[in-house]
């Protein structure tokens, strides 16, 4: 059983004999045990309690014990206290999830503090299996078929190669004490009704139902190697990265052998939910405009595309008034330069997206710049008459992340003078009578 882990262990490359581990103490059967064995295996290791006051005397017992063992085997013990139950309550979680939250913080802080190179946990095959059938009843995709993973991040699980049983029977042949948590005992919560109903039942139907389960899972493992790799290379073939998300070829998308696949994978990236992905696949065909928001990011279609991009809302409604000439910073990505200079018989207006050049007594000032808004209109330079601003920038074909974020300069009177990096205003044209010069740039950062 010694030798089944140490090869387990090599074969997922978890631990280095040259590195500290921590591992998880409860001073259960399975933490016991997996402390003891690395020790014996040569590990240098440390071990880390959370006393979580869920169970009374009962907690308080298992921590007198882990100190004891701690004592008797000469390693080094990492103890704290949590009030998980003030805890659940302030952050409105279930107590199972604080103790979880709570847990593996601790865990990474002392690791970051002595600087160790794992987390070890005593998870084993009956966790992995009772996992597994969790997922299932839950619902879950190809990876919930995996459970438990030998590692993860720096979490590392050398104990999934035996089972509960065997962790049991060795530590019984040993004389090795260990405590028991009663909660265990009692089918309150789903795992715990996998444990002590499910499984019994299953097994009188299949007594290798446990091994083959495992196979399964061992099975599904490498199979999602195949299936990750795919949709890799699926999501490279119809994403383009940009600055702030990406832009999703719908063409390419839908020449995947699973486009909803790829797209739900692409968006989940940026925070955005199974059920999200399922609407916006559904609505895959919806005209451009249509959007869908995340915590941080939002997906709108674009035509033949479907564009991810940043939220930032916080310049949504912000509006700098310019009173005279000068240098002004709009934000922390867009300054102003106002000059004004006589006209002279070589100046050219300016052909340059973000430098307008007009005619300076034609602009009363105060200038503002600001986002545009529904209704907002002007002439476009060398166009008859007015046209709303969603009208001109749709015709330009800009996406709604583009007429979204369009600034426009306005004069005192309210008129448009400069739609941004687009357009001048007719009313503000240089003419054969114009006799100075406003220049205003644009620096984007």
């Amino acid at each position: 059983m010694i030798t089944r882990i140490k090869e387990y262990i090599s074969d997922n490359k978890l631990l280095d004999k040259e590195k500290l581990h921590l591992v998880a103490l409860s001073g259960g059967a399975d933490s016991v045990f997996l402390l003891l064995t690395l020790k014996e295996l040569g590990y240098k290791v440390h071990a880390m309690h959370c006393n979580f006051h869920l169970r009374g005397e009962e907690s308080n017992r298992d921590e007198a014990f882990c100190i004891r063992l701690c004592e008797e085997q000469g390693i080094e013990l990492h103890l704290t206290h949590f009030d998980t139950k003030t805890f659940a309550e302030v952050h409105k979680m279930s107590i199972e999830m604080a103790a979880r939250e709570l847990r593996y913080q601790y865990f990474e802080e002392v690791r970051l503090a002595l600087g160790a190179d794992t987390i070890v946990v005593a998870h084993h095959r009956d966790d992995n299996i009772e996992t597994f059938l969790m997922n299932i009843l839950r619902g879950t995709g190809i990876h919930g078929l995996e459970a438990i993973k030998p590692r993860n991040g720096r979490i590392m699980r050398p104990l999934l190669c035996v089972s509960r049983r065997e962790i049991e029977d060795c530590l019984t042949m040993r004389r090795q004490e260990y405590v028991t948590d009663s909660t265990n005992l009692v089918d309150d919560v789903l795992r715990n009704k996998i444990r002590l109903n499910l499984l019994p039942m299953l097994e009188e139907l299949n007594p290798t139902v446990r091994s083959n389960i495992t196979k399964t899972i061992e099975h599904v493992a490498e199979s999602v190697k195949i299936v990750d790799d795919a949709i890799v290379r699926g999501m490279a073939s119809c994403m383009q990265p940009t600055q702030n998300g990406c832009v999703i070829s719908l063409a390419r998308l839908l020449e995947e052998p699973s486009p909803e696949t790829i797209l739900f994978h692409i968006m989940t990236d940026y925070g955005f939910s199974s059920a999200q992905a399922e609407q916006v696949f559904r609505n895959i065909n919806a005209p451009s405009g249509r959007i869908w928001q995340s915590p941080s990011h939002i997906i709108a279609t674009d035509r033949d595309t479907l564009i991810i991009d940043i939220k930032d809302d916080d310049d949504a409604d912000k509006r700098l008034t310019i009173p005279e000439e000068g240098t002004y910073i709009y934000n922390v990505r867009v300054k102003v330069r106002l000059t004004t200079a006589e006209r002279t018989s070589t100046m050219q207006p300016s052909r340059q997206p973000n430098i307008a050049t007009l005619d300076a007594d034609k602009v009363t000032f105060p200038v503002t710049i600001r986002h545009t808004t529904e209704g907002d209109a002007f002439k476009p330079f060398g166009m008859k008459g007015r046209k709303l601003v969603s009208d001109y920038l749709t015709d330009r074909k800009r996406n709604y992340f583009q007429r979204r974020r369009q600034l426009l300069m306005e004069d005192a009177n309210g008129t448009v003078i400069w739609l941004i990096g687009e357009r001048t205003a007719q009313q503000a044209a240089i003419t054969t009578a114009t006799r100075r010069i406003l220049t205003i740039s644009v620096e984007n950062e």
